[in-house]
């Protein structure tokens, strides 16, 4: 208070400001270091998770298990001992198993599936997204406690090496399925790193400045991701490609080689290159699979595949049935079928099922090869798909009008507004496909927009190809609780012969198929037919000439014929000339020959021979040095030769504890029960003299500056003597002579 009787601020010296942090800490900052390594290590973790709830749940309520396991490993840490806390981890495991378990259809029956749940493991490990799990929300809501809870309570019983491995193998785990991005792999083994120097310090209770290793290996890290581009998973879910045909710059990669998801992408290329021949009694769009999880951005195809047992069920209502024959006109790694499939006879390679009821190869099918399908093709009228209803079965409802949680309210306001005066389903499909045809334009040269692609579609753009389209209008579609998915494959193709046609890569093209009761999936394409014949044939002409493929007599064998589209379901109508055209180059899956400039979409590029070689390289002495004990030992040479810093009594002890370090790097082990001057007896004099002012310091009055300076000056003598290495030495405080 001042002399006039009122209050005046009084500053506080910085130091003050530390000291009082410090003692909020507990007196040991390093501690706290430690702590929010753990912390990140489990942050990047539960940032995948969150990530993958907000596509296929609701993503706030992995708040509230966090917080509880959180709050139960922080009771856990004072009441328990460690192998209880496993105990306790085992059982949450299994808890959250059996729950998962409990979710799938057929239940605790799906128990006799072990070999096929071992092998999705095996798989998931080798780049399996986790948005692949039929019921992905429930699965992550069932991995989440157990890491936090573990991982916490090893970390606040000073643990931090166990709590590490904890956390960073649940972090590995999902950087191992592709579901962590570079930022959040960074992010945890930048967490790790620090919470094992750090809590090295804490152990030893010594002042932040000795982990000056840590910022070395961090460092190090840091640097390392210029050079390393690719781990398993990491490249992303897309397939590359490369090797197979001659896809790897066109954009039907997709339809080449099959793969689990597809990235909506930007502007994309014609492949005019001969895919197959189909024989059959009628022209068809030739499916080559179906995509059921929306990720906001792309599609991805949840569930297993299985073996193929020699029949597939058809479709629920009237349906007539179609063989075809097809033969594959390059290397090619995709079944194609006209829909509903349901045997498939002389295939050369093993054959799977896809959860959807499309067919892939085990392996690529090359020139030459053949195999016959039979399909049941759906044949209702359109007055008895109107009828259908909406009595949809459980497991199709809830898997096929998944959206993300992100995904905007605009979007279904529109579709509300749209569709207001449809009765049911198949008219809302029948005004939503007719509304996209006729308000949007086609155009192959889009640029790729950033966040929803549906909600960018419907607002911000005013063109796109069939991606495009067909993802707008099972968005859309969801958005009314109808039951919606996203196909891929081939439309007719030319037409050679009375019952043969010739597919080509620009065929490529994507529709929708819409679930309606008592009839199955119904297709529909909203992608439109006209007026874009015209620029798609200029620019197929300039693929061809580029492609130079011109063995079968390019200049009309490569364009596309007239009426070759397949109509959309229940409609009676022929579909205008060239209605095939428009899908001419369409890549379905399109990212892995995304256009360089086109950066936006945020599918990482594989790395460069020259990056992948370092990378390895990088990894194999990272290895090397591991199981050498390298890291250790160049921390524990820099923790050596940092000079103790602190009051007296830190210092003094802080040289004891390195002169300790000095004598078991002879092959002397100081025992817990040994006191220092057993330990000591008959060593250097200089050690000798170091341990008598430790046990001042510790047990008798104390020691003063210049005696914590002498104790540290006998050490500098036994490092210079004792190693190659420079000790470098602070100069002395004239104040303390």
């Amino acid at each position: 208070m001042s002399a006039g009787g009122g209050w005046r601020a009084v500053p506080v010296p910085a130091s003050a400001v530390v000291d009082r942090t410090s003692r909020l800490l507990g007196r040991r900052p390093a501690r706290a270091v430690a702590l929010a390594g753990v912390c990140g290590v489990l942050g990047a973790f539960l940032s995948v998770l969150y990530t993958a709830l907000v596509v296929t749940g609701d993503p706030t309520t992995l708040s509230p298990i966090v917080a509880g396991a959180l709050v139960t490993g922080t009771i856990a840490a004072r009441l328990v001992r460690p192998r209880t806390a496993a105990f306790l981890s085992v059982g949450g495991v299994a808890c959250g198993g059996y729950l998962y378990v409990l979710s799938l259809p057929g239940g605790v029956e799906f128990l006799t599936l072990l070999a096929p749940m071992l092998d999705d493991a095996s798989v998931l490990l080798s780049g399996l997204s986790i948005l692949r799990i039929v019921n992905a929300d429930l699965w992550v809501l069932s991995a989440a406690p157990v890491p936090v809870f573990f991982a916490w309570y090893l970390a606040l019983r000073r643990r931090y090496v166990a709590a590490s491995a904890v956390a960073g193998g649940a972090l590995g785990f999902v950087v191992l399925t592709g579901d962590a991005t570079v930022g959040e792999t960074l992010a945890g083994v930048v967490g790790v790193t620090v919470a094992v120097a750090f809590g090295d310090c804490d152990r030893r209770q010594e002042r932040l400045r000795n982990a000056d290793g840590a910022v070395l290996v961090v460092a190090a890290m840091l640097v390392s991701t210029l050079v390393v581009g690719a781990a398993p998973g990491a490249v992303g879910t897309l397939l590359s490609p490369e090797g197979v045909g001659d896809a790897g710059s066109t954009v039907e990669s997709s339809l080449v080689h099959a793969g689990d998801s597809i990235a909506v992408t930007g502007s994309i290329d014609l492949s005019p290159e001969r895919r197959y021949t189909v024989e059959a009694d009628e022209r068809a769009y030739w499916r080559v699979g179906t995509y059921d999880r929306f990720t906001g951005d792309g599609w991805v195809r949840s569930g297993s595949t299985r073996e193929y047992d020699g029949s597939l069920p058809g479709p629920p209502g009237e349906s007539r049935t179609l063989r075809q024959t097809y033969t594959a006109e390059s290397t090619i790694a995709t079944l194609p079928a006209a829909r509903k499939p349901t045997r498939i006879d002389g295939v050369p390679v093993p054959v799977r099922v896809t959860g959807g009821g499309s067919f892939e190869p085990a392996s690529p099918l090359q020139a030459g090869e053949s195999y016959r399908v039979e399909s049941e093709v759906p044949t209702a009228s359109p007055d008895r798909l109107r009828r259908a209803g909406t009595s949809y079965p459980a497991g199709i409802e809830d898997r096929y009008t998944q959206l993300p949680t992100d995904t905007p309210d605009r979007v279904a306001e529109r579709t509300d507004r749209l569709t207001a005066n449809a009765e049911n389903p198949y008219d809302t499909a029948r005004t939503l496909e007719h509304w996209l045809r006729t308000e949007y334009e086609y155009s192959l040269d889009v640029d790729r927009p950033r966040g929803n692609v549906a909600d960018a579609f419907l607002f911000e753009m005013e063109a796109g190809y069939c991606t495009y389209f067909a993802t707008t209008m099972v968005a859309m579609l969801r958005t009314q609780g109808i039951p919606a998915r996203f196909a891929v494959g081939y439309t007719p193709g030319e037409q050679v012969d009375d019952r043969e046609w010739t597919v080509r890569g620009y065929n490529s093209h994507a529709w929708v198929e819409v679930y309606l009761p008592e009839h199955g999936w119904i297709k529909f394409d909203p992608t439109p037919a006209e007026p874009r014949e015209a620029a798609e044939r200029a620019t197929l002409d300039d693929s061809i000439e580029t492609d130079d493929t011109s063995e079968d007599g390019a200049g009309g064998a490569d364009t596309p014929g007239p009426d070759t589209s397949e109509p959309s379901a229940g409609t009676t109508e022929t579909p205008a000339a060239g209605a095939g055209a428009e899908d001419v180059g369409i890549d379905p899956v399109a990212a892995a020959d995304q256009r360089a400039d086109d950066g936006a979409s945020g599918v990482p590029s594989v790395p460069a021979p020259v990056q992948l070689a370092g990378g390895v390289a990088l990894l194999a002495a990272a290895v090397v040095a591991r199981r050498r004990g390298v890291g250790r030992r160049l921390y524990r040479e820099l923790w050596l030769r940092r000079p103790p810093g602190g009051d007296p009594e830190a210092v003094v002890a802080g040289v004891y504890r390195r002169a300790v370090y000095l004598e078991e790097r002879r092959g002397r082990t100081k025992a817990a029960d040994e006191t220092p001057r057993q330990f000591f007896a008959g060593s250097d004099e200089r050690f000798e003299r170091i341990r008598e002012r430790y046990e001042r310091a510790r047990y008798g009055d104390g020691v003063d500056a210049a005696t914590a300076e002498r104790a540290r000056s006998d050490l500098a003598g036994l490092l210079a003597e004792r190693s190659l290495l420079p000790w470098r030495a602070e100069k002395p405080d004239r104040g303390s002579r």
